[in-house]
């Protein structure tokens, strides 16, 4: 025999018993899953449901080819109050009988379309949204404790009637939480907003701009200088008097010496220093009070008209007028409330 010959009938040997054990694996899981299958009917008329779809499920996942196991299924959850769940198994059963060429399943996509139809009333659905996600690292919605594919947001999904809970993972502290309540035919929808990022602790907020000066200030200080320059009038005054009789004196006691001079006693040395004091000091206070009162009327004028009658409860305000006059260095105050 050709080398050639024996090593196809080498390959050929190998793949048939490779091929052998794999009657037998299918064998072996279906008997496993008609032993789950049982035990789910069990369950089932023993009125805990509940046990028997996690059994059916078992037997679905090692046979996927017993419908039957998913008929229960369906059947269990529509009797739970599980509509959402309920319907979708009864689609999937749907699916599945079509595709089957087993002549026991003949029938079951109608009955499964039916029931399907018949609990479209007797669910709710549920529309999670996000806000404020862009631009942002990701962040992760989990819907009754299962994380949610972003593709779903923003799409109502059916879900079973009763109280469901949606988080949303930002990195923060703690999760955003939400509850919602479903009734039969009810459609609420859930709004996440992932929060705004916390300002910097260094960060320090503007300098606020200086207030600009209040007008009863300026008012007050337009009237503390007129204040001042009429004190200083009124004291060039009283100098202007003192120095009037101190020449008054000085005149009358001394005689002309001629050449415009005078003569007089020592007794009038104190009446002639008198004079030379008071009118120096009157120079003085004239300055002062000319001053005073052309800053007051100044800072009058600069600020802001207030209203002209006085606010209830206060005194009227005193108006000052200074009118100068000059009489040598002298002047007059007029004051008029």
């Amino acid at each position: 025999m050709r080398s050639f010959e024996r090593q196809l009938i080498t390959l050929c040997g190998a793949a048939l018993l490779a091929a052998a054990p794999a009657p037998a694996l299918a064998v072996g899981a279906e008997e496993d899953a008609k032993t789950l299958f049982a035990r789910g009917r069990e369950l089932r008329s023993a009125g805990q449901c509940e046990q028997a779809v996690i059994a059916f499920r078992s037997a679905l996942e090692i046979y996927p080819e017993g419908l039957g196991a998913l008929r229960n299924i369906a059947e269990c959850e529509e009797e739970m109050g599980r509509y959402a769940s309920a319907r979708r198994d009864w689609w999937d059963l749907r699916r599945a009988a079509l595709q089957s060429n087993e002549a026991k399943y003949a029938g079951w996509s109608e009955d499964a379309e039916l029931r399907y139809r018949a609990l479209g009333n007797k669910v709710g659905t549920l529309t999670v949204r996000l806000q404020g996600a862009e631009g942002r690292p990701p962040v992760q919605v989990v819907l009754d404790g299962k994380p949610l594919d972003p593709r779903l947001l923003g799409v109502a999904l059916e879900r079973d009637l009763g109280a469901h809970t949606v988080e949303l993972f930002y990195g923060g502290a703690a999760p955003i939480l939400e509850r919602v309540e479903l009734t039969p035919g009810a459609s609420r929808d859930v709004t996440l907003t992932v929060p705004a990022p916390l300002p910097a602790r260094d960060a320090r907020a503007p300098d606020a701009a200086p207030a600009p000066p209040s007008s009863s200030g300026v008012r007050t200080g337009g009237y503390i200088a007129l204040g001042v320059g009429g004190a200083g009038a009124i004291a060039t005054a009283v100098a202007l008097a003192v120095r009037a009789s101190a020449l008054s004196r000085v005149e009358d006691g001394c005689s002309p010496a001629g050449g415009g001079g005078y003569v007089c006693p020592r007794s009038l040395q104190g009446d002639y220093d008198t004079g030379k004091t008071a009118t120096t000091l009157a120079g003085v206070f004239a300055s002062v009070g000319l001053v005073g009162i052309g800053a007051g009327v100044t800072l009058l004028l600069l600020s802001p008209s207030e209203a002209a009658s006085p606010a209830p409860g206060k005194p009227p305000v005193a108006e000052l007028s200074l009118t100068p006059s000059l009489a040598g260095l002298g002047s007059r105050l007029l004051v008029r409330f």
